[in-house]
């Protein structure tokens, strides 16, 4: 078969190639197709893959593209992990906010919004480029967004990924003093906003309130990934387990705060570092066994892709947390509501598992958030700058409608060339 990889040059290659190596053995003879606007990367990101295959007897054959077309034409599944605008436009995202009092963030808010309105415009594109039937398999950010405006707005076959979940289910178990290899998680809700009152240790249901009940709160601040003393202090107040980014939810001002006292966005962390990883990872594309950085999700960040790929493939009825179509998973939100749930991943495409009414403390900031991404799609789709205005009026994390209409204006303007649809 054919697996297109749309934005194959991006830092987190790595981890997609090591993941393609993992399910080597599923996957022989694969054609994968890399596809990336930026040449240079795209060659780097090539030489790397060919190299590490041929090193471990991997039977993949890789084709470069920087066209869209003959990257997809024939591939049974698309897998896009792109970020158009690259990282200057994710300072864009979340400094923008930032200015008026408003968590700047690449996924939630208002940041996430500009992003949703750069990323939908191009899955649009790939959606109606590909292949009858195949599957999109879509990284891109914000996904629960992109997966919903694909999912109404073209017949494309759409399954939305984020493997925060992994994360979150690493983090809580060091925090609770279980091995996080035997825990089962039901995290339900919207993507970067799900909760979970079930967790299973060797498929027995533990007493969770109990467990944080006792639970010690950490010392030590954030990094740029996890806030676990605040996760700790949100747990113990919920009684089940909060997503990390609900940090931005319940400690909006004080993460405001934070942000602005750091005097530089995460974009511009990342950037700063990007030459020097680059040119590392160009360097071990040219030794015969390469052991490229593991930042930037260079480690396995792609093996969760790779494994809903071969649950589709091979129709392995696998158990994964996907974003897509309710269906009834969630009774608090539409049946076609866009939902982060447990499904069983098969040949047929995912179906959610029932999970029940939502936590009764969160239900109704998820359904707000919900109502935002609904409005969020409908105006990246479409480019309303009415609906836009609405989308962010809507967020959670925007109280004010003037405070909404200066960002849309200044993130509009600023991203310009990057939104034919406004």
């Amino acid at each position: 078969m054919k697996i297109a990889i749309i934005g194959a040059g991006s830092g987190y290659m790595p981890g997609v190639i090591r993941g393609l190596l993992h399910r080597a053995g599923s996957l022989a003879g694969t054609e994968l197709a890399f596809h990336d606007v930026d040449a240079a990367h795209l060659d780097v990101m090539t030489r790397l893959a060919r190299t590490m295959f041929a090193a471990r007897g991997a039977s993949f054959t890789v084709t470069p593209h920087t066209d869209l077309k003959p990257a997809v034409d024939g591939a049974s599944y698309v897998f896009t992990t792109f970020r158009p605008g690259g990282m200057a436009a994710r300072h864009l995202d979340e400094s923008i906010p930032l200015a008026h009092g408003v968590v700047g963030q690449e996924t939630a808010g208002p940041g996430g919004f500009l992003m949703a309105c750069r990323s939908v415009p191009v899955l649009l594109e790939i959606a109606a480029a590909v292949d009858p039937g195949a599957w999109i398999v879509n990284y891109t950010n914000p996904t629960n967004i992109v997966t919903d405006a694909v999912t109404r707005h073209t017949g494309a076959n759409i399954i939305g990924l984020c493997d925060q979940h992994v994360g979150d289910t690493e983090m809580w178990a060091g925090l609770l003093g279980l091995p996080f290899d035997r825990l089962e998680v039901d995290w339900t809700g919207l993507n970067h906003a799900t909760w979970a009152e079930r967790v299973r240790l060797d498929g027995v249901e533990i007493d969770l309130a109990a467990k944080l009940e006792t639970l010690e709160i950490p010392g030590g601040g954030a990094t740029p990934w996890r806030d676990p003393s605040r996760m700790a202090e949100l747990g113990k107040a919920l009684g089940f387990l909060p997503n990390s980014y609900a940090k931005y939810y319940f400690f909006h001002d004080d993460v405001v705060a934070e942000l602005r006292a750091k005097g530089t966005t995460r974009a511009q962390d990342i950037m700063a570092m990007l030459p020097d990883y680059y040119a590392q990872v160009a360097g071990e594309a040219d030794k015969p066994d390469p052991d490229p950085s593991r930042e930037r999700g260079g480690g396995e960040h792609g093996e969760f892709a790779v494994e809903v790929i071969c649950a589709l493939h091979h129709d392995e009825h696998r158990r994964e947390i996907v974003n897509v179509p309710n269906r009834g998973a969630l009774p608090d939100l539409p049946d076609d509501a866009i939902v982060e749930v447990p499904a069983l991943v098969g040949r047929s495409g995912p179906v959610p598992l029932t999970m029940g009414p939502l936590p009764a403390p969160v239900r109704g900031l998820t359904q707000a958030v919900h109502a935002y991404e609904r409005l969020a799609a409908d105006a990246a789709v479409t480019g309303s700058r009415r609906l836009a205005l609405q989308a962010l009026m809507a967020h959670p994390f925007v109280r004010s409608k003037h405070t909404a209409e200066k960002i849309l204006d200044e993130g509009l303007a600023a991203h310009a060339a990057d939104l034919p649809q406004f």
